[in-house]
């Protein structure tokens, strides 16, 4: 029985989290707002991409580590909050999801990969 892979779902949560973000913990710097709707986009982007990638090949391929990268950025874009305490844990809670989905989806990938039932061989046996 496969195990469905329901991990890209919860990255597009988190892309929509992001994008949303800004405009709940107000005030921000206006850079700031510009900066986690593009990341949102980016990081929900990719987890379509990495669904439509899995329904049609059974493989993810790297797609997971834009969103790593996604999530480390949302680490880095903490430094323009401008003291905005709520914004600050935002990104890091938005960026610690991001990047332990991506990797989870990396394992799953791996795992189903590495678990794939392969046809037996025949071998004749002479005696």
């Amino acid at each position: 029985m496969e195990i469905p892979n329901r991990v890209p779902w919860v990255n597009v949560a988190v892309g929509v989290l992001t994008i949303i973000s800004p405009f709940v913990a107000v005030p921000n710097p206006y850079g700031m707002k510009w900066d986690l709707v593009i990341t949102g986009f980016i990081i929900g982007i990719v987890a379509i991409v990495e669904m439509a990638t899995y329904a049609k090949t059974n493989r993810m391929g790297y797609w997971p580590l834009i969103n790593i990268l996604a999530g480390i950025w949302l680490f880095i874009s903490t430094t323009w909050a401008n003291g905005n305490i709520t914004l600050v844990w935002s990104n890091i809670v938005l960026g610690v999801l991001s990047i332990v989905t991506a990797l989870v989806a990396l394992s799953y990938e791996r795992m189903h990969v590495s678990h794939e039932i392969q046809p037996p061989t025949q071998t004749h046996l002479r005696t």
